[in-house]
């Protein structure tokens, strides 16, 4: 981390897992020196960081803010008032609880279909399945990241591990239940980055409970998204009412086709710049500038 005696103008902000710039920051710290401003990463938790000294903060590899949702929302709250933070607070506390999927179908978004277990519930994970005619489905907590605690059911062998984890998660956390989409397996998933705004571009990657040998979490390759997602991801983002500096919207196909949203990712998303190229790089650096 720089050294607070001389820290960067814009503090790329990350855990203390991920302590340095991963490749994607780096190309956009280079981005930012070419054009006189020095930005390098600061760990979001590190009490000894005066976030008045920033000229702004960019939330990008908090990685660990699932685990800690109401420390990392507070803390939110404390560096923004201190400084310009992207994306603000009131985004954050709204987008790291799955529940800001409901209020978008509430605004005429269609979604995964979903069933919301409260904390505490006691669900019969076969009843509940049984009822909603859903022979393969996913289980997750409404607070997760990186597919943590997320199970996908696809056979009666799967009740009793589906049940145990339904029993070790709710009592701390919300869940929920989606039928999983076979699309995801054929169509793909397509994740659309839009920075300032602008849709820059398109990442494909592999679905994460395929079950395929050799699975890559990491693997993500560009794609063309139709004009129909293009639409649709603006649609999303236009329903959200917040000013957003950077977002990416995760689209999947319902059986008959239609583009439905996956996960509408505003707290620390990849962003997959290196795969967006120059462009996307540069298109990152002005909507900073414009906000400093």
């Amino acid at each position: 981390m720089p050294s607070l005696a001389s820290p960067p103008d814009i503090a790329l902000v990350t855990a203390s897992t991920f302590p340095e710039c991963t490749p994607d920051e780096t190309l956009l710290a280079q981005a930012l020196a070419a054009r006189g401003v020095k930005a390098g990463p600061v760990i979001w938790d590190d009490p000894t960081v005066d976030w008045s000294r920033f000229r702004l903060a960019l939330v990008r590899t908090a990685w660990d803010s699932d685990m800690r949702r109401e420390e990392f929302v507070a803390w939110a709250e404390r560096a923004g008032a201190l400084c310009p933070l992207w994306n603000p607070p009131e985004v954050l506390r709204w987008n790291t609880h799955k529940g800001y999927l409901r209020d978008l179908e509430a605004r005429g978004i269609s979604i995964v279909p979903t069933a919301w277990l409260a904390r505490g519930s006691a669900p019969d994970v076969e009843a509940l399945l049984s009822e909603r005619g859903w022979s393969d489905a996913v289980l997750k907590p409404a607070v997760s990241a990186g597919a943590r605690d997320t199970f996908r059911v696809r056979s009666p062998n799967d009740l009793a591990a589906a049940q145990a984890l339904v029993a070790r998660v709710l009592p701390h956390k919300d869940m929920m239940v989606q039928p999983y989409l076979p699309s995801v397996e054929t169509h793909g998933e397509h994740g659309l980055v839009f920075l300032g705004g602008e849709h820059t571009h398109t990442i494909q990657r592999q679905a994460a409970l395929s079950g395929r040998p050799g699975y890559d979490p990491t693997a993500s390759a560009p794609a063309l998204a139709s004009e129909e997602e293009r639409a649709f991801a603006r649609k999303v983002l236009d329903a959200t009412g917040f000013d957003l500096l950077y977002a990416r919207v995760d689209v999947a196909r319902d059986e008959h086709g239609g583009p439905r949203l996956m996960e509408l990712e505003l707290t620390e998303p990849n962003l997959f710049l290196r795969q967006g190229g120059p462009s996307a790089v540069s298109r990152l650096v002005d909507a900073l500038l414009d906000k400093t």
